[in-house]
Formats: structure tokens, C-alpha cells, sequence
């Protein structure tokens, strides 16, 4: 086989998002430090499986640009944490390589390789060797010297793994902490199973879900649940022609006016539209002279309708309310990231108009955070990470939406949060409010304590499975037996004769009792003011702020 259409291409996919999704614990288990949040695995493994889930929905299209742009928009709306949004940009890489082709040579593919490794580092800010950046580079550098017009796609993508595997094993020799724990990159041995699998199915040998292999969490599918709206559910799907001179806005404004519960995603050429309308035609007739449909579903929401003159009303009051939101628009809004029922309850009571759930071991998707976004009814939304591996997904996530000003307030801890929450007034300005939390930001010190899984050395600490970190700044600082001398020692490291407030936010596995007497100690040593909140968080007794 020397070409391969958007079928093969497709199969492909899937084989290597089993083959990922079969290996994604052990892949979750190369943890830099010894903190139990691997999630790599899960997060390249959702993303991935985000695009299969609509590979496995299409007929047989033998066009692999159109297949390509379907893997690449449900891998970015469907993309998790840093791994998974780079994940997503290769995989885009491969669709900007196959853009207006039917079918790919081998040529083609070292090609489409080359760009994909572009486009993936072009999307972060500050790329680091030693990571999945590395092997998608290296493979593609490699390619361009190994293969030629006479190597078929079974011998093609056994060069891959081969060449994957190898980048995959000197992970180590390019980032010092891999090599002081042991391990290869997780973000690399994703990729590398997923070359695997795509490798093994041009063997004809492709990989199918391990029954035996633990559940993961699955994506919520687009199927609407009608509880008595009138009209129909429409949805589509537009490939456009002109993107340049495509405005979103302009047709967001007329799509509003024949309908409601509107959801609109653009990205590059595709536009993406969920409404409930009277008139699904006119709705397709809006749009029909900008390109061409994707795809196209409508549903009658009427049949299921108990009462229709009911129903009609409630669909009139649904315009109204959708009227008033746009009229009374706010200024400015606020995203949250968040999780621990305590610490989300908080963000909501000091302010966030929204908070999206996840964090460590569970970080929100792109999509998640587009959907966010679209809720919240401001022309102005700042967003607030409180996790570094959600950053990458939110500057994704405002790439997306184009008719709001995207502020990315870069929180990397959940201690951060509720004083920066606190800082922001939906009275205030666009550019008061950036000035004001970034201040409050620049100002605040965190700790995280966390138990250690394993045995280990980390920037000179010795650390031992079972004793609790302290980490101060996302750098561990020290070890203890207990959670509370964990946390006095981390304490020690942030307080200075400049400190007003310590902020203490308690998980399950620590108590009010446990933070009271951490208060004590402040209190007798430091003599400074302490607020103490119940986070309900797993995994970390104590996230720890001073200001």
C-alpha cells in the first residue's frame, strides 16, 4: 500500500487511540514527582478518544482531508491538560497537511509529519526537549532521511515506532528531572502508543479496546434530552468557503433572531452551529451561500411534546430570556477552574460566574472550557486556570471563540484562587480588573502538601513513600511524617516580616481540628491573621496561601 484514503487514515486513528487507551495507567504511572496526579495517560487518551467517538459515526468517506479535519476538531474541542491540547495540534498539524487532498502518498505523509511537528511546537510558548515535542520533531527530521517513494505504509509506520521508540528512551538524556526519577516522558509514550497502533493496524493487526482494561470517564455525546420545547433541535456543521471573509458575528446576530439555546464553535474553516428553532430551512438558508454542510441533523422536538400550547409558550419565553441576556450584557465575567465541592462553593459565593469542575488528575477540556465561556454573558471573561496543565487548554479555548475578549489570568494553584476571585468587580473595567488580579496574583505565595507514592530524590530532597511533601511554588521544599509539620515546614519557607494573611484551605484527609492547629501555631510564632475554609478536596490536606 503506497497511497491511503481518508478510510485507512481513519482505521488508523482508531487503532492507535485503543492502543492508548489499553496502556493509558501505565502510562499515568511515569509521574515526574512522586505526587499521585498522573494523568497524562487518561488526558492524551480522552482527547484522542474524543475524535474516534465521531470517526466511529461517519459512512465511509474515501476523502482524507475531510477525515483529517474531523480528527482534528474533536481532538482540540476535546482536548485535556497540556499533553492532550499538544496532542490536538499535531494531529491539526496532519489535517493542515491534508488539506484539499483525496489521498496521501508516502511523500505526502513524511510531509504531513514535518508540518505536524510545526505546528505542535508553534502552539506552545515555551517548548521544552525531553517531551511529546520532541518525538513528533525527531520522527519527523528522521523521516525525511530514511524514507523514499519505494517504502510502502506498513514499512513507513514501522520507521515511526522505531524512531519513536528511540526519542522515547533518551526522553531522560534532555530533561535532568526524568533522568533523577527513572522514567521516560508520559506525554512522549502516549504518542508512541498511539504510532503503535496506527502502526499495527497497516499490519493488519489492528487494536481493539482491552475489555479487561479499567473504565475511563466518557465523553457526555452531543444527544440533546427535549423536555418540552417547541420547535426543532438543528445542528450543523459548515465548511467555509472564505474564512476571511466570513463574519461570525454578523451571522450570529441574524442565527439569533430565528431561534434559541444557540451554541456556535468556529475553527479555521468549520463553523459549528446548535439552535432550537420553528423554521429549521430558514436556519440552513442563512448560512447555505457561505459553503458547504458538513454535516446536518434535525430533530422534532414537538413529538415529544406533552402539551403543544404549553410547550409554544415556554419556547416564546426561552426568545425573551435569550433577548434580555443580550441586552443586558455585562462588562466583564469570571471563569474558575476548581475542584473540592468546599473550594467550588467559595468560588461561586466570592464571584465566578461560572467554575468549570476538574483539576489535578481530572483537568477540563478545551471544549468544557469553550462551553464555559459561551455561557457566561459578558463581552470581557477572564479565566482562571488554578492548575499550570490547564493554561495551554484555556489559551486553546479562547482561540476558539471569536466574539469575546479572552483574559487568561495564569493561576497555577487552587491556593491562588479565591484571593484573586476577590480582587475582580464586574463594576469594575476590563483593564481595572487585569490590573487588580494580576497585583493580587503577583503578591500571593502557595504551598500544595501532597503524599508521596514512591521512593525518590527530587532537587536534592530525599523523599520516602508515605511522608507528605511540602511544595512552595511548585518546587518541593521538604518531607514529613505528618501533613501539619509538612505544612510548617512549607510555612517557614513562604512567610517573611512583609506576610498579613495566611490562608488555609483543608482537603478530606485532613480536619478543621488539623487547620485550627496550624492556626495556633501561626498565631503563637508569627502572630499573624489566618482564615481557614473547608476545600473537600482529594488528594491534598492542605492547599496554603500568603499574602
Amino acid at each position: 500500500m503506497n497511497k491511503i484514503t481518508g478510510i485507512e487514515w481513519k482505521e488508523a486513528i482508531i487503532s492507535g487511540a485503543n492502543n492508548l487507551e489499553n496502556k493509558k495507567n501505565s502510562i499515568n504511572a511515569l509521574n515526574v514527582f512522586p505526587v499521585p496526579d498522573g494523568d497524562t495517560g487518561s488526558n492524551m487518551a480522552m482527547t484522542i478518544m474524543a475524535a474516534k467517538s465521531e470517526l466511529e459515526k461517519t459512512e465511509k468517506v474515501n476523502d482524507i482531508s475531510v477525515i483529517s479535519k474531523l480528527i482534528s476538531q474533536n481532538m482540540l474541542l476535546g482536548a485535556r491538560g497540556n499533553s492532550g491540547v499538544i496532542l490536538s495540534q499535531i494531529f491539526k498539524g496532519f489535517s493542515k497537511s491534508f488539506q484539499d487532498k483525496k489521498e496521501v502518498t508516502i511523500i505526502d505523509m513524511v510531509e504531513a509529519f514535518s508540518i505536524a511537528a510545526k505546528t505542535a511546537y508553534s502552539a506552545v510558548l515555551k517548548p521544552v526537549e525531553g517531551t511529546i515535542l520532541t518525538v513528533i520533531r525527531q520522527v519527523s527530521e528522521d523521516l525525511k532521511e530514511k524514507i523514499s517513494i519505494n517504502y510502502d505504509f506498513n514499512e513507513l509506520f514501522k520507521e515511526v515506532v522505531l524512531l519513536a521508540r528511540n526519542s522515547c528512551d533518551n526522553t531522560p538524556n534532555l530533561l535532568q528531572v526524568l533522568k533523577d526519577v527513572g522514567v521516560t516522558d508520559s506525554g512522549a509514550e502516549g504518542l508512541f502508543a498511539i504510532f503503535e497502533g496506527m502502526s499495527l493496524y497497516f499490519q493488519d493487526k489492528p487494536v481493539s479496546v482491552n475489555d479487561n482494561n479499567e473504565d475511563v470517564k466518557k465523553f457526555i455525546s452531543d444527544t440533546e434530552v427535549y423536555n418540552g420545547e417547541f420547535g426543532y433541535c438543528t445542528e450543523f456543521i459548515l465548511d467555509i468557503d472564505n474564512p476571511k471573509k466570513f463574519n461570525k458575528e454578523e451571522i450570529t446576530q441574524k442565527l439569533e433572531k430565528n431561534g434559541s439555546s444557540m451554541v456556535i464553535v468556529q475553527d479555521d474553516n468549520l463553523f459549528k452551529v446548535h439552535i432550537h428553532t420553528k423554521k429549521p430551512g430558514s436556519i440552513l438558508n442563512l448560512v447555505n451561500s457561505f459553503g458547504q454542510f458538513v454535516k446536518i441533523k434535525i430533530e422534532n422536538m414537538t413529538i415529544q411534546a406533552n402539551n403543544s400550547k404549553d410547550n409554544a409558550n415556554n419556547f416564546n419565553n426561552k426568545i425573551k430570556d435569550d433577548l434580555n441576556r443580550i441586552s443586558n450584557i455585562k462588562k466583564c465575567g469570571l471563569i474558575s477552574c476548581n475542584y473540592g465541592q468546599g473550594i467550588i462553593n467559595l468560588a461561586k459565593e466570592y464571584g465566578a460566574d461560572f467554575v468549570v469542575e476538574g483539576g489535578q488528575t481530572n483537568n477540563p477540556s478545551t471544549k468544557d472550557l469553550v462551553n464555559a465561556i459561551q455561557s457566561v454573558n459578558a463581552k470581557t471573561i477572564f479565566i482562571l486556570p488554578n492548575n499550570s496543565n490547564i493554561i495551554l487548554s484555556a489559551q486553546q479555548a479562547a482561540t476558539i471563540v471569536n466574539d469575546k475578549k479572552i483574559v487568561i489570568i495564569p493561576t497555577k494553584s487552587q491556593a491562588q484562587c479565591l484571593s484573586v476571585i476577590m480582587s475582580f468587580s464586574q463594576e469594575n473595567s476590563e483593564t481595572e480588573n487585569q490590573l487588580l488580579m494580576k497585583s493580587t496574583l503577583k503578591n500571593i505565595k502557595y504551598a500544595e502538601i501532597a503524599p508521596s507514592i514512591k521512593d525518590v530524590k527530587i532537587n536534592g530532597v530525599k523523599i520516602k513513600k508515605g511522608e507528605y511533601m511540602a511544595v512552595v511554588q511548585n518546587k518541593i521544599v521538604g518531607t514529613s511524617k505528618t501533613y501539619n509539620e509538612s505544612a510548617k515546614i512549607a510555612l517557614e519557607k513562604m512567610l517573611s516580616i512583609d506576610s498579613q494573611i495566611v490562608t488555609i484551605i483543608y482537603g478530606q484527609d485532613a480536619s478543621e481540628a488539623d487547620a485550627k492547629e496550624l492556626a495556633i501555631y501561626l498565631e503563637t510564632n508569627y502572630g499573624i491573621e489566618t482564615q481557614i475554609y473547608s476545600g473537600e478536596q482529594k488528594i491534598y490536606p492542605y492547599f496554603i496561601s500568603v499574602e
